[in-house]
């Protein structure tokens, strides 16, 4: 048998086995997943899950937000094109007289010329790749990685034989491609050159080079096929499932509800703690770094590196779902369901969970990571494969407070405050009110006021208890009544929405909270509600439905806008200032709301806005979410509030607008830290529109 006739059959062989390892190597991956305690649906909100496909896959939306995105657009796209022509190159591989020649001349030269100049193109991408990681070296990305160096030399080396292959096939050794030269001309010039070089008669003494460049191409293309599974490019095979999964049956802001009833275990403990979903997650990230690049813990040196999080769940998966695989056999699933029945599993290979950063092992967390997060979602925006690394830690902190009782003295303090006083502060709940003395404010209490109010105005924990945010509150009424708005406050019936407690893992307090709040704002009749607090406003509009509240929620920025635009409320001229806005993480990011403010300091034509480099949704955090208002911050080099404070300064604003009483005391400490309490100010947007608004009486 010649090797003519030979070669379908050991390429048959070679690729069966090469397939079945891929197999094999996927399979393992989908097993880990099925060892997740609980599930999630699959078939809501069809629809938006395709289009987050089309937006985020094939328009690569996110990735092209960083300018070097672009490079992964080459990438993404040369790959997608050249898989057409490697189908038709392992199909011909066992079927030799194979070709997609079928499709027409014109669109098999489409595909062909497609083909030939995204490899060349592939080719640069490589180059700025490899040029990136050795030269500029960026601080988020792992450019000293050995796995990224491996997979960039394998594409190389993938596209190199690939022109071998085909500039060989286009001199008489594939009959399919050999008239098509003018088709391949990258191929065609490439492959002259080298057989020029190399003194080879291409009709003649080729064939042996041409039959090195096939095999070597089959070779590389089949072991990377392979080492895939097992690398940093695992995202190949995650990131599409996890963009189609990430769709939400509830807000994106909304944390999951826990059933106390019928369960036993509060947040995750170890890793089969998990729903499959976010395990999904770590076979997604493609370690691109720019989750941490806008992590505000990440940013001033606390140990808190949000893919690093993800990187290392991965890694006790591995330890410890890989355990049981060997346990319980790669293909039963009996293991997996009686865990999902709430069985417990067996004892951690590697535990999850590590006090100080110190003590931590590749593959485990450390109780100052989870703690050094303020919940703000820079990293969850910026992840361009739609990675939920806020619902991951705070799945975890659940742990840490409600089974470890592993919380600072600052929020064990908080949370009595909460329980005993209904605020964080512990200020005596009888005095919630004590703010609009003299005010002549009018109080909802009862569901007969439902006719009467128009608005609800849900004044907050801080509103009502902190100096600073009640002069906030007390410019907000006055615009208010200057509109003739009919609206009223609760008074001491007002209690904590408990949004400290959910963030820091205090489910079982927060639970109780909502269903307080809940019940008295159904009692009432409540249906418009405004507040001066994005926290606030996010927890009623976002979360409360969970507990049967459903309600119209506004923040403050918006009645303000509306009324300005309406003309309800007018304004005067005054002396020119220059403002910059700090956007609030639980307005912006994670309620999309950024135009508001900003038409509230427009409509004031004596100001003149200027915008910081890091604003709207890459806008860094204040500090204060995520419960750090009410902890010592988490040890590094600087305190988020001073790092974001130095980026409002550096604008060269007089004044610097917020609109969130935690954003007020955090900038405004930032402010002082600074020595710029003389020179700088820090209004909130109702204050500004209170101390130039026409007074019709």
């Amino acid at each position: 048998m010649d090797y003519a006739t030979l070669k379908p059959f050991l390429f048959a062989v070679f690729f069966l086995g090469a397939m079945g390892g891929f197999v094999f190597s996927v399979w393992r991956l989908v097993r880990l997943l099925s060892f997740a305690k609980h599930k999630e649906g699959l078939t809501t909100n069809l629809g938006e899950r395709i289009g987050d496909v089309i937006f985020f896959v094939f328009f690569q939306k996110r990735v092209v937000d960083q300018k070097f995105g672009w490079n992964h657009v080459l990438f993404f796209w040369g790959f997608m094109i050249i898989t057409v022509g490697h189908i038709e190159f392992l199909l011909r591989g066992v079927f030799p007289r194979f070709s997609m020649s079928f499709l027409g001349d014109t669109l098999y030269s489409t595909i062909l010329r497609g083909e030939d100049t995204m490899a060349f193109l592939v080719l640069f991408a490589v180059g700025a790749a490899l040029f990136r990681r050795i030269v500029i070296k960026p601080s988020h990305i792992a450019y000293k990685s050995k796995d990224g160096f491996a997979v960039l030399s394998m594409i190389a080396l993938v596209m190199l034989t690939y022109f071998g292959a085909i500039g060989g096939g286009l001199h008489g050794h594939e009959p399919h491609v050999s008239g098509h030269a003018a088709w391949l001309p990258i191929s065609n010039s490439l492959a002259r050159g080298a057989y020029a070089a190399l003194g080879v008669d291409p009709g003649l003494a080729g064939s042996w080079l041409y039959e090195g460049f096939w095999w070597s191409h089959a070779f590389v293309l089949l072991f990377f096929l392979n080492y895939i599974p097992w690398s940093k490019h695992q995202h190949l095979l995650g990131a599409i499932p996890n963009i189609f999964l990430s769709v939400k049956d509830k807000h994106k802001a909304e944390l999951t509800r826990l059933d106390f009833e019928n369960t036993e275990q509060f947040g995750v403990g170890k890793v089969t703690d998990f729903t499959w979903k976010a395990l999904l997650d770590s076979y997604a990230c493609t370690e691109c770094g720019r989750c941490d690049l806008f992590c505000p813990a990440r940013n001033t040196g606390k140990a808190l590196h949000p893919q690093k999080v993800i990187h290392d769940l991965k890694i006790n998966m591995y330890a410890n779902a890989g355990e049981l695989i060997s346990q319980h056999g790669l293909f039963s699933f009996v293991r997996s369901k009686a865990l999902a029945e709430g069985e417990e599993a067996p004892a951690e290979k590697l535990p999850l969970f590590v006090t100080t950063q110190a003590e931590a092992k590749e593959g485990q967390i450390s109780h100052e990571v989870l703690w050094g997060c303020t919940t703000c979602g820079a990293c969850v925006d910026a992840c361009p494969v739609l990675i939920g690394h806020v619902d991951t830690i705070i799945d975890m902190r659940r742990h840490l407070t409600m089974m470890e009782g592993a919380v600072s003295n600052e929020l064990t303090g908080m949370f009595k405050n909460i329980e005993n006083n209904y605020n964080p502060w512990g200020i005596g709940a009888d005095k919630r009110a004590d703010w609009a003395e003299g005010m002549g404010l009018e109080l909802w209490e009862s569901k007969e006021d439902a006719g009467k109010f128009e608005y609800l105005f849900w004044v907050g924990c801080a509103g009502s208890y902190d100096n600073r945010a009640q002069k906030t509150v007390k410019s907000f009424t006055k615009i208010m009544d200057e509109a003739g708005l009919s609206y009223a406050i609760l008074g001491t019936n007002e209690s904590c929405t408990g949004d400290p407690l959910r963030r820091t893992g205090n489910e079982y307090a927060f639970d109780a909270q909502a269903q307080t709040n809940v019940t008295t704002l159904n009692d009432f009749g409540v249906k418009k509600i405004v507040t001066a607090c994005p926290h606030c406003l996010n927890t009623l509009k976002n979360e409360y439905p969970a507990f049967g509240g459903n309600y119209e929620v506004l923040h403050h920025s918006q009645l303000i806008s509306d009324l300005l635009a309406s003309g309800k409320v007018t304004l005067k001229e005054d002396a020119m200032k220059t403002v910059t806005f700090h956007d609030p993480c639980y307005l912006g990011r994670w309620n999309d709301e950024y135009d508001a403010p900003r038409a509230t300091l427009a409509a004031q034509k004596h100001l003149k806005v200027v915008e910081m480099e890091r604003s709207k949704r890459t806008a860094l955090c204040c500090g204060a979410g995520g419960g750090q208002m009410w902890k010592e911050e988490e040890p590094g080099t600087g305190r988020v509030n001073v790092l974001r404070t130095e980026q409002a300064l550096a604008t060269g604003a007089d004044t610097i607008a917020v609109a969130c009483p935690f954003c007020m005391t955090m900038i405004d400490d930032g402010v002082k830290e600074k020595g710029k309490a003389e020179t700088v100010r820090v209004l909130d947007i109702a204050e500004l529109v209170e101390q130039t608004m026409v007074r019709k009486g």
